[in-house]
């Protein structure tokens, strides 16, 4: 189902189409993100609304419908926010970015505290550099040469030498989706490879 996520109304509609079709709603993974390279000075007003409109807007209404519902029923519910180390560390390049998934941070650490009792977990997850579709298909519309250098830099700056794989991302959201989280909610864990904080520029 495709939805903007900066409409509250179309991520209302999701959790009630969820439940409608599924009984309930059990997990919540706020995971939309934008963002682009620019210099603090040259970022509009517009830029910078749209890029926090949809990573800290979007995680907004995803939490608050979604906890509305996980709260009304018995079994209670895991939300699961995706920040990034860019959020941890702040970045030169995309402070509009970074400020928004600092929020992220803060954010699920306060729900972790209001709804904890009501039987809803809200945890965070920062990623390092990632090969997404999004992030790859940015580099391979540069010059061959300069995406592979672009590309080789981030991965020396990684304690482990290379970029994470999306599946990396993905169990550790299935930790927190299960009971092996039970008794975590409010936190951020940092899944960089060992990467220096000047990896939040990246």
């Amino acid at each position: 189902m495709a939805l903007d996520v900066r409409q509250e109304d179309q991520v209302k509609g999701l959790v009630e189409r969820t439940v409608k079709e599924m009984g309930r709603l059990d997990v919540m993974v706020n995971n939309a993100g934008a963002s682009f390279r620019a210099k603090v000075e040259d970022i509009s007003a517009n830029g910078w609304n749209t890029v926090v409109g949809i990573n800290l807007n979007g995680t907004f209404f995803g939490c608050k419908w979604a906890g509305k519902q996980m709260m009304d029923q018995p079994a209670g519910g895991s939300i699961i926010n995706i920040s990034s180390i860019a959020g941890v560390y702040g970045s030169t390049m995309m402070s509009h970015y970074g400020a928004s998934k600092a929020a992220v941070i803060n954010f699920t650490r306060a729900l972790g505290m209001a709804w904890g009792r009501k039987g809803v977990r809200v945890n965070c997850i920062a990623p390092g550099p990632v090969e997404t579709e999004g992030y790859l298909g940015v580099l391979t519309k540069q010059d061959p040469a300069a995406a592979k250098k672009a590309y080789d830099t981030v991965a020396s700056r990684v304690g482990m030498g290379r970029w994470g794989k999306v599946e990396e991302i993905a169990y550790p959201c299935i930790f927190l989706a299960s009971a092996a989280s039970s008794f975590m909610t409010g936190e951020t864990i940092v899944i960089d490879g060992g990467a220096a904080p000047q990896l939040g520029d990246g």
